[in-house]
């Protein structure tokens, strides 16, 4: 979502724009061949990765050498897990050596990085990047998307509920599905007419199923997959509270694009949540329940927006300065 933000906004100031999405160009040599043509071609190549496994420091590094060509290249890195992939005490030292080393070196070829949180570009100054070249910016532009009405089924579920719920996550651990379900249960004791819409996917999607008939939510847990952005915007928008019960966070889209649309937000204490949040410490399942107690008593649209980061961007690219363009990468 966010690369498609920048896609729009780039465009919409007449500044030509490219997306080459690894999951639908070939991958490998394929994939490499493109992101040199366009360096070579005098491109701005802006990569969007996660940072917190090999195969991302792996590509940033190819492009970050692709870039060196003539138009420059821009790093950001989203995952909140970057601090702990690269100080990872439970690695040997000549292993934790090497990841730190790699990433080292990687940051070094982009005229900028940035970093979703100030966690993770505390870590890539500890490893000898340049402050100057570290940015700490939501991944998160606040841009208008035209509004959608769900389909009739959909409505009719919603409207069936209160209060009504909402998020979306990736089925992995790191995203507490379990935590959320622990809650609900117990949410649903004092609020039996309860809903919770789970939008998003993984590869433990059967297990997630599992856990929620184990606790006996079927009728009140509906998990949607994947959703359009717009669909998603518009239920966000129909619920009483977001929640964000996530393990390890860097800046999310989700928390700010709820609370841009004035909806009270329940997140985990971890990563970077902007003013407005009410807070738990992660994994904690009372303070949860307390919280999201304070939200349904918080007035929607009362709380502190998320501001976007869309005019440091542009300076951003002004300033690396590619002859031809911008180009992302995700």
């Amino acid at each position: 979502m966010h690369v498609s933000g920048i896609h729009r906004q780039l465009m919409a100031a007449g500044i030509t724009c490219r997306v080459l999405d690894m999951n639908v160009v070939r991958p490998g040599f394929g994939f490499a061949w493109e992101v040199l043509r366009y360096g070579l071609q005098g491109w701005t190549l802006h990569l969007h990765t996660n940072g917190h496994n090999l195969k991302s420091w792996l590509i940033a590094l190819g492009c970050g050498l692709a870039g060196q060509f003539r138009g420059g290249c821009v790093l950001t890195l989203h995952s909140g897990m970057v601090p702990g992939y690269l100080e990872n005490s439970r690695l040997s030292s000549l292993h934790r050596l090497g990841r730190r080393r790699l990433a080292a070196l990687t940051c070094s070829l982009y005229r900028q990085v940035i970093c979703v949180s100030p966690e993770i570009r505390s870590a890539l100054i500890s490893l000898g990047a340049q402050p100057q070249r570290m940015d700490v910016l939501p991944a998160f532009l606040n841009s208008e998307s035209r509004e959608v009405a769900p389909e009739p089924r959909l409505l009719a579920w919603i409207g069936r509920y209160r209060p009504l719920l909402s998020t979306v996550l990736f089925f992995r651990p790191e995203y507490g599905f379990d935590l959320l379900i622990a809650c609900l249960a117990r949410l649903h004791r004092l609020y039996p007419s309860f809903g919770c819409l789970v939008m998003g996917s993984g590869e433990q999607r059967a297990e997630a199923e599992r856990r929620v008939r184990e606790a006996g939510l079927e009728q009140s847990v509906l998990l949607l997959g994947d959703v359009n952005h717009e669909t998603c915007l518009a239920l966000m928008s129909a619920c009483d509270v977001f929640l964000r019960p996530t393990f390890e966070d860097g800046d999310s889209i989700s928390v700010r694009e709820a609370l841009a649309l004035g909806v009270p937000v329940v997140a985990s204490r971890v990563g970077t949540r902007p003013a407005g949040a009410i807070l738990f410490d992660p994994g904690n399942v009372d303070e949860m329940l307390a919280a999201i107690a304070s939200a349904l008593a918080v007035k929607r649209g009362s709380q502190t927006r998320a501001a976007g980061c869309t005019d440091r961007l542009m300076e951003i690219y002004r300033q690396v300065g590619g002859s031809e363009g911008s180009m992302c990468l995700n």
